[in-house]
């Protein structure tokens, strides 16, 4: 998308303008483009038969509320057969449900009860490696055919003390301070390569078996009728063939974003868009997570003129977003990524996962209704970690208490500062014995202790509350003008507020207000638009705001400490955006 940026100093402020997209190149779209979808840690959500950890039977239970909440599809994390050594992306059957969360059955009945209310339900997988007690691993050890080389194997060398030493100096990322990226097997005498822990073994996804047991794998789970995949590690898939040593120890320049592990995303959309074509189905939302610094890469995930890709996470509010940003800084990093899209794509927007620190506990409990409201109303799809519509925090995890493998391998002085445990804690509910996740009081993980007076029942309660905020949002982000709009952003206040507007032709105009700072702001909206009505209307305010009546005038409102809020116009907005930059071509 073409982006021009416009200067103006009058009164301290400094005004920033994005053009946004074509109306009509968005008339037609898939229903995942603008999906609103809700992440399930499962062993965190809801516990149904009180073993302190989360199953789909619990989340049967608990569908009411999300789709209350405004969700319309669900992406839940690992839920296959596993030893649970990393929270299930160490898989040792794909093509079944670990007993910790139920059966088969339990899973078909979770799919027709989600279908039931409209909602659309996606599976996270991982085809980059398994679990060591994956049998295709048990096997591949033996030398059995044809699995012998579904892994990779080498042989490294030998010191002269008669030590074996691993093939070259890659390391894990479980371990960087001293780990290998190898391990030695004792029966069959060669070392096999693990880019995350030992006991996932990375597959040889240059092997055409290997990639034909994976085709099966999405047709396993396709035949029982989901939505999509959440496809983990993307940049990992492929390692130099040589088996190169890395310039220095820790770099991964034979280990990370490789071409070919883009060219594998096409080749699974392929597939599934074929399997979709064969079986007269609904398309099907796929994501890929990467943490690709390059944008370049990133964007040559999305396809090109020959072939249809899959997107990428968008995470740039984890990854570049801190409490310290300014507005400037935030509308940067924002519209540099919409403006460098391909043309007649689509993004998204995740404020948490579970892999990182919670946003409520990143970038500050009194903003996260302004940040929802921006990841929920900028345009695409969004992504909902669950328990930040309450506003979660990250909880305490002594060391006795940590199961992440990321955190157990930098030990007791440094683990806290790694593992991803205290993101992952039951779902907060009610303020009864275990937050209502489960009858047991010993929990998988231990629950935050301010959950008396941070759970759902709470909110639900209240007149006005992160909940409240969120379902309001929800519903307002299936009007025209957030789905099909265009967006602007300014920053105003000296860098303190931050604005982003969105626009349609003949539909009112909406600007997302939001106050950065740690004191109360004059805001001056005539600034950035001359032709507004005296006063705008307040569709939804943050929590924490301080409001006396349901208008602002346009002109100096005051606007509270780090308070949100989205106004209305009913002035109607004429189309005036025109293109003229040559965007890449994507066959889409």
């Amino acid at each position: 998308m073409l982006a021009f940026i416009h200067y103006i100093t009058l009164m301290n402020i400094l005004v920033l303008w994005t053009n946004g997209m074509d109306n009509e190149e968005l008339a037609d779209r898939e229903w995942w483009e603008t999906t609103l979808i809700y992440q399930i840690w499962p062993r965190g959500f809801q516990d149904s038969d009180g073993d302190g950890e989360g199953d789909l039977k619990g989340i049967i239970s608990r569908l009411d509320y999300i789709t209350d909440l405004g969700i319309e599809t669900i992406c839940l994390n690992p839920i296959y057969v596993s030893p649970l050594i990393d929270s299930g992306y160490d898989v040792s059957n794909y093509m079944d449900v670990d007993p910790l969360f139920g059966n088969l059955s339990d899973f078909d009945n979770l799919m027709r009860e989600a279908h039931n209310r409209g909602l659309k339900v996606i599976l996270d997988i991982i085809p980059n490696h398994s679990s060591h007690q994956h049998k295709w691993f048990q096997l591949s050890a033996k030398n059995v055919q044809p699995y012998t080389d579904y892994y990779i194997w080498t042989n490294g060398s030998i010191d002269k003390n008669g030590k074996n030493i691993p093939p070259n100096n890659w390391i894990s990322t479980y371990n960087v301070v001293n780990g290998s990226a190898w391990s030695w097997h004792d029966g069959r005498q060669q070392w096999y390569y693990h880019k995350f822990h030992s006991s996932q073994p990375d597959l040889n996804l240059r092997n055409e078996n290997v990639i034909k047991e994976l085709m099966d794998i999405f047709d396993f789970w396709l035949e029982r009728n989901v939505d999509g995949f959440r496809i983990n590690a993307v940049p990992y898939f492929f390692e130099d063939k040589a088996l190169r040593n890395e310039s220095f120890v820790g770099r991964n320049a034979y280990t990370f974003g490789l071409p070919e592990s883009t060219a594998l995303l096409y080749t699974f959309r392929e597939h599934i868009d074929n399997w979709v074509s064969r079986n007269n189905a609904i398309s099907k939302l796929l994501i890929a997570e990467s943490y690709d610094v390059s944008d370049d890469n990133l964007l040559a995930y999305y396809g090109n003129n020959t072939h249809k890709g899959i997107a990428p996470f968008n995470f740039k509010f984890i990854t570049h977003i801190r409490d310290s940003s300014n507005a400037t800084y935030i509308k940067h990093i924002l519209e540099k990524w919409l403006k460098f899209l391909p043309k007649n794509t689509k993004t998204n927007w995740v404020l948490s996962n579970h892999d990182n620190s919670r946003v409520a506990s990143r970038i500050g409990l009194n903003r996260i209704d302004g940040l929802h409201m921006l990841s929920l109303l900028l345009p695409g799809q969004a992504y909902t970690y669950y328990g930040e519509e309450i506003a979660m925090l990250d909880t305490k995890i002594l060391w006795n208490s940590t199961i992440d493998p990321m955190g157990c391998a930098r030990g007791i002085n440094e683990y806290k500062y790694f593992s991803r445990d205290p993101a992952r804690t039951p779902m907060q509910w009610n303020s009864k014995n275990s937050a209502g996740f489960s009858i047991n009081k010993t929990t998988y993980l231990p629950i935050h202790p301010n959950y008396v007076n941070r759970n759902v029942e709470i909110q639900q309660s209240r007149k006005s509350s992160n909940l409240k905020t969120y379902k309001k949002l929800a519903i307002l982000r299936k009007q025209p003008v957030f789905t099909d709009g265009d967006y602007e952003f300014a920053s105003l206040n000296n860098d303190r507020v931050l604005v982003l507007k969105r626009s349609l032709k003949n539909y009112p105009v909406y600007f997302i207000v939001i106050n950065l700072g740690l004191r109360q702001e004059k805001v001056n909206l005539t600034s950035i638009h001359t032709n507004l009505n005296n006063t705008l209307n307040i569709i939804v305010a943050s929590s924490n705001a301080i409001l006396v009546t349901d208008t602002v005038p346009q002109a100096n409102f005051i606007l509270t400490a780090n308070a949100a809020v989205v106004l209305k116009t009913e002035e109607r907005q004429e189309q005036t955006t025109t293109k003229t930059v040559i965007t890449p071509s994507i066959c889409f």
